[in-house]
């Protein structure tokens, strides 16, 4: 048994993996004859005929990652094992831990030849600008930012002049190698979500794929950064000396001999483990569609067939039995409250998991969230708020590689990030939240599953664990919320107040809830 496979198995186990997907099969997707026409390379990550023949039928193989340990480790594998090309997207890149790591695996990758082309949103990279110069010294990087700021250093200025543009933005998560593997959900790249900060921690979800289902997300990266707004990176940041470079590449290597990166004797070979789950589980394959907002929306001209939601509802449909959800950030507005009455109605059953007040990271979301759920629990839907401390004791990949220790405070610190739901077993995974600011403002990308099997474990998942990261509401004999925290020990606490909260917090709460921005949210 490998470092890698001791280390995971006593892993497995920890806070359910915050979900309890440990070991989850792979799906598929079938590719959309009307969008871009992709090549799909020669399948070398499996060597497998039998792979390549399920990618020429359209089908396409998944394994759901859960547990930050596990996603952090396909990434480097997909990085590693690159070929030819490195594609990556993401709303939030930090210059922390995680950040850097995965920046000075392109920067290796990029020293092998392979072409790497970033793409980030201007929302939050103006931190990494430094970095950013020194990469696009390196041939084989290219950079781009997308929607970029005009006052970068003064943002107050577009938020005064150009709010309606810089108020889209481009929420995508997404790696591809090879026009061949990818990885997309709901992680960013900073330390909080993969369990390195010492602040708080995100609970989250992606998926790692490859098969037919990339041809397509492969075509939505090229949509993106052959957008107008996609700016190369030189246009915005400038540029540095050539020397800048050869420091970042020596401060990376010192980090590395310093036990800062993920090395085989520092903590797991992550490239043998991947390829051996790859190539040995017993990957299941089922139709999937990688679905996506185009940049189109970001100019307010994209057709309802251009965007996720609408591709969403068309290939889901409406439940006939049941609907599963976990997001973030949970604003059903009037009318999807009203929609999920009358799946009620209809006797369909509707369960949904969204942050807390204490665990929620964007406190003004929640004001707009919790004017909704009396209404809610009135017509039978199941309400679930994450809480915003779960114990882990056990040490973290983090902690391991690094030798450092996470403040107890920082390290159980926990707050929900991911996005997924259940349509009569058809799954989604992916950036989208169930709000106004996903349907209609920002980009969002994800992948539809259509696995009876996938959808059984999420639901027997939810059954056996969520009253363990989660507070149930309900409504008491008098109309009111009450909040139930199970126990351990079979003891059940009762709260008649947003757990976790002051009478000023939940003053400013009901003060702010009636601001009339629940459509920003």
């Amino acid at each position: 048994m490998t470092k890698f496979h001791q280390m995971y198995e006593q892993y497995s186990t920890m806070a359910l993996s915050a979900w309890g997907f440990t070991d989850l099969p792979s799906y598929t997707d079938r590719y959309d004859p009307n969008e871009k026409d992709i090549v799909i390379k020669t399948n070398s990550w499996l060597n497998d005929d039998a792979a390549e023949e399920k990618t020429r039928q359209g089908l396409t193989a998944f394994v759901a990652l859960d547990d930050a340990f596990m996603s952090i480790a396909s990434r480097i594998y997909v990085i590693r094992n690159a070929k030819e090309s490195i594609d990556l997207q993401y709303y939030i890149w930090t210059n922390d831990f995680v950040g850097n790591l995965i920046l000075h695996e392109l920067l290796k990758a990029a020293d092998r030849g392979i072409k790497v082309r970033l793409l980030i949103d201007d929302q939050n990279g103006i931190k990494l600008d430094g970095i950013l110069r020194s990469l696009l010294q390196h041939s084989n990087f290219e950079i781009r930012l997308f929607n970029p700021y005009k006052f970068r250093y003064l943002r107050i200025f577009d938020y005064i002049f150009r709010f309606k543009k810089v108020n889209h933005r481009m929420h995508n998560k997404l790696i591809i190698a090879d026009a061949t593997i990818a990885v997309t959900g709901g992680r960013n790249i900073s330390s909080e979500y993969f369990e390195a900060s010492s602040k708080f921690q995100f609970t989250d979800m992606d998926i790692l794929f490859y098969g037919d289902a990339v041809r397509h997300a492969q075509a939505v990266f090229t949509d993106f950064w052959e957008s107008t707004l996609s700016v190369n990176a030189t246009d915005i940041i400038g540029t540095c000396a050539e020397h800048h470079l050869k420091a970042l590449r020596e401060h990376y290597e010192q980090l590395h001999h310093e036990g800062q990166s993920l090395t085989e004797d520092k903590l797991y070979d992550a490239q043998s483990y991947l390829k051996e789950l790859l190539e040995h589980n017993p990957i299941q394959w089922s139709k999937a569609h990688f679905v996506a907002d185009s940049p189109k929306k970001i100019l307010g001209t994209a057709t309802e067939h251009e965007m996720l939601y609408g591709q969403v509802m068309s290939i889901m449909g409406k439940p006939k039995q049941h609907l599963e959800l976990a997001s973030a950030y949970f604003v059903p507005t009037q009318q999807g409250t009203y929609y999920l009455k009358q799946l009620r109605v209809e006797g369909i059953k509707v369960r949904a998991l969204t942050n807390s007040f204490a665990a929620n990271d964007v406190a003004i979301v929640h004001a707009f969230y919790s004017q909704y759920r009396v209404e809610m629990l009135k017509n039978g839907v199941e309400l679930y708020e994450f809480k915003p401390v779960l114990e882990r004791r056990r040490r973290t990949w983090y902690e391991i590689v690094t030798g450092s220790v996470i403040p107890a405070k920082g390290k159980n610190k926990s707050s929900l990030h991911a996005k997924f739901f259940d349509v009569d077993g058809k799954v989604f995974i992916g950036s989208f939240n169930f709000d106004p600011r996903s349907t209609y403002l920002n980009t969002e990308v994800g992948l539809v599953i259509e696995s009876n099997q996938l959808q059984t474990q999420i639901s027997v998942m939810l059954d056996q664990h969520l009253t363990q990261v989660a507070y149930q509401l309900k409504l008491n004999s008098e109309g009111q919320i009450i909040w139930l925290d199970y126990q351990s020990n079979g003891q059940v606490i009762e709260y008649n107040k947003d757990p976790g909260t002051s009478r000023f917090q939940r003053t400013m709460i009901k003060a702010v809830s009636y601001l009339p921005i629940e459509w920003m949210m």
